[in-house]
Parts: structure tokens; sequence; C-alpha cells
């Protein structure tokens, strides 16, 4: 009888420890996969910073032009008022 549980608890700590393998393995796994699209997501983020700081560059560069093609236009408004 006793080789029969001897057999029996080596089998039942057998399949347990395939199954913490198995488990084990697949958070290893995610644990790089997570890894993995932190990277993607900063790198996201980084290149989002990057289009606003352009975009941004690029407004203030029109926003300056408009003035500046209005203040033209007003004094060309006032040369023909004048005359």
């Amino acid at each position: 009888m006793t080789e029969f549980f001897q057999y029996a608890l080596v089998t039942a700590i057998a399949i347990v420890g395939y199954f913490l393998r198995i488990i084990h393995n697949d958070v290893r796994k995610n644990t790089e996969e997570l890894g993995k699209l932190k990277g993607k997501i900063e790198l996201v983020e980084q290149e989002s910073r990057l289009k606003f700081e352009t975009i941004q560059v690029q407004t203030q560069l029109e926003i300056k032009n408009l003035a500046k093609n209005v203040s033209e236009l007003s004094d060309a408004v006032k040369q023909l008022i004048l005359k």
C-alpha cells in the first residue's frame, strides 16, 4: 500500500510541477510583452510631444506672419484714407 501512496504522491507532485512550469512560462512571457509595450507607449508619447511642439512653433510663426500682414494692410488703408 505504501508504494501506491508513494506513486500517487510523486504523480501528484509531477502534475503540480507541470502546471507551475506552464504558469511560470506564461508569466515570464507576459512580463516580456508588457515591457515591450511599455517601451512602445513611451516612444508614441515622445513622438506626439515632438509633433505638438512642432505644431506650436508653426502656429506661432503663422500668427506672427498674419500680424505682419494685418499691419501692412492697416498701413495701406491709412494711406488710402489720407490721400
